[in-house]
């Protein structure tokens, strides 16, 4: 019998050569397949057919099609509903496991008064949306919260504000007495934008050697706001406001 699944909406998934990584966009769980089982992802999403022959042996393939069924990557589909093949991903380059890392504390950076004291409102309701509910929609909440205030300003911030309001979120999470990373600092700094009239492009992407995500703001000309030489390694998987551009940072 003919068994169809479908990637939902909330997968996203990028080929960095060695592996492929699937992305969660709901729960932010993270899957990496390797080999036959990275071929097997992407032949399946031309068709969308368990039933045909892949790169995987069968029992493997019902295997593994079963974990990503169990855990909301993959769902059953009552017809063929093929799904977009993974991203390519920026070329991938060893770094001998070296990367930019602090030697010492960093300086505070400097930020508006105003934005600053916007950056805690800013902060905060961050952190109550991603904690208010289920944690395993917590990043769903998120990238609701980043798309409904990015659709009520149209007015694109200038470069000089989105790195003002990635600063002021900076000099906020060092009060935190909460875990502030990539993830919850981007999305205060969409907000605190969202507050004073304007918008900015969130990014979250995946990067390989080690494989590793990261998200960041990016101002009107694409430059990642504040961001060190590496994020250009990201390939961006998730993009909002949405962009027809190539996804590559």
């Amino acid at each position: 019998m003919i068994r169809y699944v479908r990637a939902p909406d909330h997968i996203a998934a990028c080929d960095l050569g060695p592996a492929t990584v699937i992305l969660d966009y709901r729960s932010g769980r993270v899957h990496t397949l390797i080999g036959a089982a990275a071929r097997w992802w992407t032949e399946l999403s031309g068709t969308g057919d368990m039933s045909r022959p892949t790169a995987l042996p069968p029992r493997a393939a019902r295997t593994l099609s079963s974990h990503l069924l169990s855990t909301g990557a993959l769902e059953d589909s009552s017809s063929k509903r093929p799904w977009a093949p993974p991203l390519k991903g920026r070329p991938w380059e060893p770094s001998w496991g070296v990367h930019e890392v602090r030697f010492a504390l960093s300086e505070i950076p400097s930020a508006p008064v105003r934005w600053t004291l916007i950056g805690i409102g800013a902060l905060v309701a961050t952190l109550a949306v991603q904690r208010a509910g289920a944690k395993t929609a917590s990043m769903a909440r998120l990238t609701a919260l980043v798309g409904a205030v990015n659709r009520r300003r149209r007015i694109p911030a200038s470069p000089g504000e989105v790195l003002d309001a990635v600063h002021a979120v900076r000099r906020v999470a060092l009060a935190s007495p909460f875990r502030v990373a990539c993830l919850e600092e981007s999305v205060a700094a969409v907000i605190i934008l969202a507050m004073l009239g304007k918008n900015a492009r969130w990014c979250h992407g995946v990067a390989a050697d080690p494989i590793r995500l990261h998200a960041w703001v990016e101002t009107p000309d694409g430059d990642a706001a504040a961001e060190p030489p590496s994020t250009r390694r990201y390939t961006r998987t998730r993009v909002i406001p949405e962009t027809k551009e190539p996804v590559t940072a």
